[in-house]
């Protein structure tokens, strides 16, 4: 029988092998995957997850390690006194996960809230700790972001003589010149830090305890949000998914360590290409444990879609997205969604959606984010904010809209452009050219394009009509001359591309937003406006988050009443929220938004288009 380990509270020990042995490198490292193992998930569904008639609620998200912040808040909001003991009573406090990494005190974190926890209880009062992205990459080993101080707090719990040596070991295996190498890979700590982030660490049996959602009276807490992975599930089997997911992955690299087809030196990311590439010509049981491995690192539920990682409510478009959310709040019986994950543009509480989702990241590890550590406080349904260095405002404003700027809102935008000095730089077509347009002190780039009146009236209706429905996909536009030529200056990305250079140079988009929904939304919004010339060169992407905006709607707005020709083939696929935002709008609104910029007939045709639209999503439905 093959020895084990069994690392626990600083000690080491050998398990069915003479008292003699000493560990190898490679047995002592099977061990620690080994300890990761999670708990049975047999009893998983007897975790609680919701509460209700809980008359006060306190949330936080992501400290990251940010431990003085997070006190002065806990003081702040009444849940700790000066001793930093329990006073919050029977109220619930909430905690939206990423209390890890980028903070030298994540330890001291989580033990301030683990002991807080048990004093609530007492009281009759919750604290309650929903897991974020950051403690599934402690938990499965993906540790990119801890840092050096934080290794450092776990230095006590490595057995004496342990580092000293496995690091000969390495060096013997690697090479005498290996040894910054090993240093660089395992500081100071990590052997600690890895036995107490096991299923039988101090950490590691609290958080795989954890849910990654819960509900208390109408409001869901998720650290990150839902995704279509979501979609139908009920809050107890969100949770159980979860759990399964973990214990599945940690499961299928135990087996593949112990058999060395995962070895020390491989990253996180390149863990199963390594064992498929390592598995060629062995036994077919290897094959199989390579298949569970990496099935379970394919897994949803701990990817990008998963709910701690998923930042479709925080970052993408609310008319697309609404589609994914209002679901599943419907489906819990909710009415608000409270997240992390994803900083804030001006690190203050802000909402989305109507006040539907309340975005809690505000950036409480200054040295990181230089934000502010915030609470969400919600006193008998009703929620405002408390900032523990009392710099903010109490009430929760709506997030401004950021089209071709994560930095600076559409509105501001507009009004540089409208206000601003003109640079004009390097021509891209004849009257088309690259610009810089800065105004008191900001400074964004855009586009001059040289255009006559009736096109100059055209793309101001494309930008007011699409800021009227609220859909943020056209840039912000403004009638302006250059140079002493009439025409638009329309914003754009401080990166970007257009479709044709998309697919000139073999660009793979990214970002998180899905680009299906998007261009289903700029295929409704053509046959809304008639539009007949939208081109690859229509198409502009943000370079670094890979959301679409469009230009170039000088030869839209017509008379006809019928969808473009394209749109008559393949009608847009229209979601539950564009069409309540195309129903809602009537001539007067419609003449509100584009005043003179459209004749009457222009008008009509176009509500008459938007009737043909909603006719023909209303004909699919009948027929599916």
């Amino acid at each position: 029988m093959a020895k084990s380990l069994h690392i626990e509270h600083g000690i080491y020990r050998q398990l069915r092998a003479p008292s003699c042995a000493l560990p190898t490198f490679t047995h002592f490292l099977h061990v620690l995957v080994l300890v990761l193992v999670f708990m049975s998930t047999a009893g998983a569904q007897d975790f609680r997850s919701s509460w209700t008639n809980v008359e006060r609620v306190i949330a936080f998200g992501d400290v990251h390690g940010a431990y003085d912040s997070l006190t002065l808040l806990l003081r702040s909001s009444e849940i700790v006194d000066k001793d930093l003991r329990w006073s919050g009573g029977t109220a619930h406090a909430v905690s939206l996960g990423d209390l890890l990494d980028r903070g030298g005190d994540s330890r001291k974190v989580m033990d301030l809230l683990m002991r807080l926890q048990g004093e609530a209880a007492a009281a009759g009062g919750a604290l309650h700790v929903v897991l974020g992205n950051h403690e599934a990459m402690n938990l499965l080993g993906d540790l990119r972001y801890v840092t050096a101080a934080e290794f450092s707090a776990y230095v006590g719990d490595e057995p004496t003589g342990l580092r000293a040596r496995l690091r000969k070991e390495w060096l013997a295996h690697h090479g005498e010149g290996s040894g910054v190498q090993f240093d660089e890979r395992f500081p100071p700590g990590y052997f600690g830090h890895r036995a107490a982030f096991g299923s039988n660490g101090k950490y590691g049996r609290w958080l795989l305890s954890l849910p990654v959602a819960i509900v208390i009276d109408d409001t869901l807490f998720m650290h990150g949000g839902p995704s279509q992975v979501l979609s139908g599930l009920s809050l107890d089997e969100i949770n159980r998914r979860y759990r399964t997911a973990l214990a599945e992955y940690l499961s299928a690299l135990t087996a593949l360590t112990a058999t060395g087809l995962v070895r020390i030196e491989d990253t996180f990311d390149e863990r199963a290409a390594q064992a498929q590439k390592r598995q060629v010509g062995q036994a077919a049981a290897g094959a199989e444990s390579v298949r569970r491995f990496v099935d379970a690192d394919r897994n949803p539920m701990i990817n990008p879609d998963g709910p701690n990682w998923y930042r479709g409510a925080a970052m993408c478009n609310e008319v697309s997205e609404s589609d994914v959310l209002k679901p599943l709040l419907d489906g819990l019986k909710v009415k608000r969604l409270v997240i992390g994950h994803t900083v804030t543009r001006n690190q203050r509480v802000a909402s989305r959606f109507d006040g539907t989702v309340i975005k809690l990241d505000t950036g409480m590890n200054r040295a990181a984010y230089r934000g502010h550590a915030a609470a969400l406080v919600i006193e008998n349904g009703k929620p405002r904010v408390v900032y523990g260095d009392d710099s903010g405002p109490a009430v929760i404003a709506p997030e401004s809209s950021y089209v071709t700027s994560s930095t600076i809102d559409d509105a501001t935008i507009a009004s540089i452009l409208a206000n601003g000095n003109v640079t004009v730089g390097a021509p891209r077509a004849p009257g088309v050219f690259d610009v810089a347009v800065e105004f008191d002190g900001r400074r964004v780039p855009a586009m001059f394009v040289q255009s006559r009146a009736d096109a100059v009236n055209k793309e101001l209706a494309a930008y007011q009509l699409d800021r009227a429905l609220q859909l943020g996909v056209v840039p912000a536009t403004v009638r302006r001359e250059v140079n002493g030529q009439a025409g638009i200056l329309q914003a754009r990305p401080a990166r970007w591309v257009t479709q044709a250079d998309v697919e000139a140079q073999s660009l793979r988009p990214g970002g998180w937003c899905a680009l299906a929904p998007q261009f289903e939304l700029m295929y409704a919004f053509d046959s809304l406006i008639g539009n007949q010339a939208r081109t690859r060169e229509r198409i502009v992407y943000d370079a670094a988050e890979w959301k679409v905006t469009l230009t170039g709607h000088d030869r839209a707005f017509g008379t006809s009443k019928t969808l473009p020709a394209q749109r008559q083939v393949r009608a847009p696929q229209l979601g539950a929220e564009l069409q309540r935002r195309l129903a809602a709008l009537d001539a007067s609104s419609l003449e509100r938004a584009t005043g003179d910029l459209l004749s009457a007939r222009e008008r009509s045709a176009l509500l008459a288009r938007r009737d043909a639209l909603l006719a023909g999503k209303a004909s699919r439905a009948a027929e599916r």
